[in-house]
C-alpha cells in the first residue's frame, strides 16, 4: 500500500451540467435545488456505437469538456439526430403534467465509441462512475425531499440507474430497464451490464419503502426474477413490432434493441391498459400482486400481456442459491487521505468469482464540497461529495471484467485548496464472491473462446469430411464391384 503518492491534479466532477430538463418543446439546464416537482423521471441513454468522433468533434469546436447527447449535430447513419430516438419517450412522460419532472442523463463523451461491436466494454466500464455522478446531480438539483424519483435506463443506460439507486441515501420509487444487456451473448461480447451482481445491493420489492424494479427485454436482455435477491423483479419479453430497417443486420438488431423504449413509451401514452408504466407506483397502481414473468406476443397488440408460467427450481439451482454470498476482508487495506496526503493506493488479489469491492467511506471535517473518487485498475469507478453520505448499499465497486489476479484501488481526496481540514478514511475493505457468478469479459476469455469455438468447429467439420469421404468411398467401392 501507498499513500502520499505524487498524482497529477484532479479536478471535482461537476455532474449537474450532464442533467437537461425536458418540458415537452426542449432541453434546459438544470441548476442546484431547482427541481421541486413530487415526481421525477430520470431517463439515461446507453452505448452510442459510431458517435466518437462527432462528440469529440464538437466538443473541441465548442470549447467544452463534453457534448450532451440531445445536442442537435449528432447524427446517425441514416440522418436521423440521436435524441430523435428517445424523443417519443421524453414527450410520453412530459405529457403527464405539470407535476411530472422528466430529466436526461447524458454520458455520451464516455459511452460514445467507434462503431466497432467489439467496444462495448468501453461503454459498460463507464457505467459505474456515471451511476455515482447521476446519484450526485440529484442530489445537487432536487429541492423536493419527498420527491418520488423513477430510474429509466436504456441498453447500458440502465446499469448507470442501477448504480445510480445504490448511491442514493433515499432510495428512487422504481428503477425501470429497457433491454438492459445480461444475456450470454453480451457477456461474451463485452456489453453485458452484470446487472444481477448489484441489483440485489437496493434490495428490490413490492411493498411501500421498497424499490419496484421491473425490466423489459426485446434482444439482448435477461430475467432477473429467478436470480437471488431479486423474486420481486418483474420481468417482461417483448417481440419487436413493426417493420425493421430494410435488410442490414444492424441496424434491424439496434432497432429491435431500441424497441424497449418505443414500447415503454406507449405504455405511458396509454397506461390505462396497466402495464408497463400504467403499472408504476408513481401512476398510483399497486404492484403487489404483479405476476413475476410476462410475455408480448402479439405484435399488433403490444400491450397486450400474457403470464408466463413459473418453471420448478431444479435441486442443482436450489443448491447455488442457498450458498448465499461470501465476503473476505482484506488486512491492512484500510486508506487515510487529507489535503497533504490526497492520494493513496493499494494492491488487491482476486480469484474466479469475485465480483465487488465493498467498504466503508468516513469523512470528518471540511465544508462539504470535498469529493471523493476511487479508481480500479487506472478507471474511475466511484465517486461521492462529502456532503451527501453513501449509504453501505452504494460503497463498493464492481470487479466487472472478472479478471483474477491482481488489481490496483486508488483514492483520491479533491478539496478546494490545501487548508482544508478534511480528513476521509476508506475503511474494511472486503472483497464479495458467489459461486454461481457467471463470467464477465476480458480479451484473455474472448480470445480463448473464440480459439476454443474454431477448434471445435473445425473439428467437427473433420470428422464430418472424414466421414463423408469415407461413405464416398464405399459406395465407389460398391459400384466398381458391380
Amino acid at each position: 500500500m501507498t499513500e502520499g503518492m505524487q498524482t497529477r491534479h484532479h479536478s471535482a466532477d461537476e455532474p449537474l451540467r450532464r442533467l437537461s430538463r425536458f418540458d415537452g418543446t426542449g432541453f434546459h439546464p438544470v441548476t442546484a435545488d431547482s427541481i421541486q416537482a413530487p415526481f421525477v423521471h430520470v431517463f439515461v441513454h446507453g452505448w452510442q456505437p459510431g458517435f466518437w468522433l462527432q462528440e469529440r468533434f464538437h466538443a473541441v469546436g465548442d470549447l467544452v469538456a463534453e457534448l450532451p447527447a440531445w445536442d442537435p449535430r449528432l447524427i446517425d447513419p441514416t440522418g436521423r439526430t440521436l435524441s430523435s430516438y428517445y424523443l417519443p419517450l421524453l414527450e410520453a412522460l412530459a405529457g403527464l403534467g405539470e407535476d411530472h419532472c422528466v430529466l436526461h442523463y447524458s454520458w455520451l463523451d464516455e459511452s460514445a465509441t467507434d462503431a466497432d461491436l467489439i467496444l462495448a466494454y468501453r461503454s459498460r466500464q463507464a457505467t459505474q462512475n456515471n451511476g455515482r455522478r447521476l446519484a450526485m446531480a440529484l442530489q445537487q438539483g432536487l429541492s423536493n425531499p419527498d420527491a418520488r424519483i423513477q430510474l429509466i435506463g436504456h441498453s447500458h443506460g440502465s446499469a448507470v440507474a442501477v448504480h445510480a439507486a445504490a448511491a442514493l441515501e433515499r432510495a428512487p420509487e422504481q428503477v425501470t430497464l429497457l433491454d438492459a444487456p445480461d444475456n450470454r451473448l453480451s457477456r461474451l461480447s463485452g456489453a453485458a451490464n452484470l446487472t444481477d451482481v448489484v441489483l440485489p445491493r437496493i434490495a428490490p420489492g413490492r411493498t411501500d419503502g421498497r424499490t419496484f424494479v421491473d425490466s423489459y427485454t426485446s434482444v439482448f436482455g435477461s430475467p432477473y426474477h429467478r436470480i437471488p435477491g431479486l423474486s420481486a423483479v418483474v420481468d417482461v419479453v417483448l417481440t419487436p413490432a413493426g417493420k425493421a430497417p430494410d435488410h442490414n443486420v444492424v441496424r434491424a438488431v439496434n432497432w429491435a434493441h431500441l424497441y424497449a423504449v418505443e414500447w415503454y413509451a406507449r405504455s405511458v401514452r396509454e397506461s390505462g391498459h396497466g402495464v408497463g408504466y400504467g403499472w408504476s407506483p408513481l401512476a398510483g397502481a399497486s404492484v403487489a400482486r404483479l405476476h413475476p414473468s410476462y410475455r408480448s406476443l402479439w405484435p399488433l397488440r403490444p400491450l397486450e400481456l400474457t403470464r408466463m408460467p413459473e418453471m420448478a427450481w431444479k435441486p442443482w439451482q436450489q443448491r447455488v442459491a442457498a450458498r448465499g454470498l461470501r465476503r473476505g476482508r482484506i488486512t491492512g487495506a484500510d486508506l487515510t487521505l487529507d489535503a497533504h496526503k490526497p492520494a493513496a493506493a493499494v494492491i488487491l488479489s482476486s480469484l474466479p468469482g469475485d465480483g465487488l469491492i465493498e467498504f466503508g467511506l468516513e469523512v470528518q471535517g471540511g465544508d462539504g464540497s470535498e469529493q471523493i473518487q476511487i479508481d480500479l485498475d487506472a478507471l474511475t469507478v466511484f465517486v461521492a461529495e462529502a456532503r451527501y453520505p453513501v449509504p453501505a448499499s452504494g460503497r463498493y465497486v464492481m470487479l466487472a471484467d472478472g479478471r483474477a489476479g491482481d488489481h490496483l484501488l486508488t483514492a483520491r481526496l479533491i478539496t478546494s485548496g490545501p487548508d482544508s481540514q478534511a480528513q476521509v478514511r476508506i475503511t474494511g475493505v472486503t472483497i464479495v464472491s458467489w459461486p454461481d457468478a457467471a463470467p464477465g469479459f476480458t480479451f484473455r476469455r474472448l480470445a480463448l473462446t473464440t480459439f476454443t469455438s474454431g477448434a471445435v468447429s473445425g473439428s467437427l467439420a473433420t470428422v464430418a469430411t472424414g466421414a463423408g469421404l469415407l461413405w464416398l468411398r464405399r459406395q465407389l467401392r460398391s459400384l466398381l464391384q458391380r
